[in-house]
C-alpha cells in the first residue's frame, strides 16, 4: 500500500478538482439531481477489492475507482444529459466504461447504471502528474439506486448462490422499478408539454378556460403581464426583490372566492388592482422588506376581494380557516378585513 500513501495527496487534489468542475457544469446545465457524492477509496476498501480480484488488479494504483463519484438523478433522460457533460469535461477511458442497461439480455431485469472511467484533460492546463489518475462516475436514477441498495442489503449475490424462485422474485421487482422509471419519465414529458401549452396561451393572452392548478398558477405568476406589474408595484413600496415560491395554498383560497380559471384571475387583478395596491401600501408602511415571495400579489389581491365583496363575517372566517387552524389568527385577520371596509369603501 506504499504507493497509495505516496499518492494520497494528489488523489485528494484530483477529487476536489473533479467535484468542483462536475457540480458547476451540472448546475449550469440546470439539471436537478438528488445527490452527488464522492470519495477517495479507503485502505480497507482497497485491500478488500484486491483480495477479491487478484487476477485483475496487481496493486492499489491499478484500480480505476480510487476516486469515485456517484450521481443520483431523478429521470433516465438526465443520465444521458450528465453523460454528455462528463464526456465533454474529461478524457474518457472507453475500454473500461460500462452501460449496465446494454449488458443485460432483453428478457432480464436488474441493476442499471452507467459507469465512466475518466482522467483530467492535460489540455485544460492541469499539472501533468494529476492527469494520470483515473476516477469513476456512477450515474443512476433514484429508483436504480434503490434497487442497488436493496440488492446489496439483502446480500443477493452471496457465496451460496440464489434459489431459482428468489431470482425470479428479484427479476419481477426489478422489472417493476424499470417500468416505474420509464413511467415517471413519461409523466415529466407530459407535464413539460402541458407547461409549454400554458405558457403559449399566457403569452397570447388566451387564458379564459385554463383551469387553475399548481402548474398553471406557477406559470401565470411568471408570465402574466398584469400580475407582474402588480407584484413589481408592491415590491417597489419597500424596494424589495421578488423570489420564486410555491403558491399552492392560494388555489383553495381563489376557489373560495369563485376563481377557478386563469381568465377569472386575470380579470380580478384588473378589477381590484388599485385597491390591492392600496391595502399593500397601508400594510407595508414603515416596514423594511428586502425580499418578497412571488405570491405577494395573490396575498393582497385575495384580501382586496374580501374587503370589496359582500362576504359575511362567517364567510371571512371560513376563508382564513383554509390556511390556519389557530382561532386567534383567524379572528385577527377577519377583524382586519372588516375594519378595512370602513377605510376603503
Amino acid at each position: 500500500m506504499m504507493s497509495y500513501y505516496e499518492n494520497i495527496d494528489n488523489l485528494n487534489k484530483v477529487d476536489e478538482i473533479v467535484n468542483l468542475k462536475l457540480t458547476a457544469a451540472i448546475e449550469e446545465a440546470g439539471i436537478h439531481t438528488m445527490q452527488i457524492t464522492h470519495r477517495v477509496k479507503s485502505v480497507d476498501s482497497i485491500e478488500g477489492k484486491l483480495a477479491r480480484k487478484p487476477e485483475k488488479y496487481a496493486s492499489a494504483m491499478s484500480l480505476t475507482d480510487l476516486i469515485g463519484f456517484r450521481i443520483i438523478c431523478y429521470f433516465t433522460e438526465q443520465i444521458d444529459m450528465i453523460s454528455a457533460i462528463i464526456e465533454k469535461l474529461f478524457d474518457v477511458d472507453r475500454d473500461n466504461c460500462i452501460d449496465k442497461s446494454k449488458t443485460l439480455s432483453p428478457n432480464a431485469f436488474g441493476y442499471l447504471s452507467v459507469h465512466y472511467i475518466c482522467m483530467l484533460k492535460p489540455s485544460d492546463d492541469y499539472p501533468e502528474e494529476l492527469c494520470k489518475y483515473k476516477f469513476e462516475f456512477q450515474i443512476r436514477t433514484v429508483l436504480q439506486h434503490t434497487w442497488a441498495e436493496i440488492e446489496h442489503d439483502l446480500g443477493y449475490k452471496n457465496e451460496f448462490g440464489v434459489p431459482l424462485h428468489v431470482r425470479r422474485e428479484f427479476s419481477r421487482m426489478a422489472s417493476l422499478l424499470e417500468v416505474a422509471d420509464q413511467g415517471f419519465g413519461r409523466i415529466k414529458s407530459q407535464l413539460e408539454a402541458y407547461s409549454a401549452i400554458v405558457i403559449d396561451k399566457l403569452q397570447r393572452g388566451d387564458v379564459q378556460d385554463v383551469a387553475i392548478d399548481t402548474l398553471t398558477l406557477r406559470e401565470f405568476m411568471k408570465y402574466n403581464s398584469e400580475y407582474l406589474s402588480l407584484i413589481n408595484d408592491i415590491s417597489n413600496l419597500t424596494g424589495g426583490k421578488i423570489t420564486q415560491a410555491n403558491a399552492d395554498p392560494f388555489i383553495k383560497q381563489l376557489e373560495f372566492l369563485g376563481i377557478t380559471e386563469l381568465g377569472g384571475l386575470d380579470s380580478a387583478i384588473k378589477e381590484y388592482y388599485d385597491l390591492t395596491l392600496d391595502i399593500a401600501r397601508s400594510s407595508l408602511q414603515g416596514m423594511e422588506i428586502d425580499e418578497y415571495s412571488c405570491f405577494v400579489g395573490l396575498y393582497y389581491l385575495t384580501r382586496a376581494m374580501l374587503v370589496a365583496g359582500s362576504y359575511s363575517e362567517k364567510d371571512i372566517m371560513d376563508f382564513f380557516a383554509l390556511s390556519s387552524s389557530k382561532k386567534a389568527s383567524i379572528m385577527h385577520n377577519t377583524n382586519r378585513i372588516i375594519n378595512s371596509r370602513k377605510k376603503y369603501l
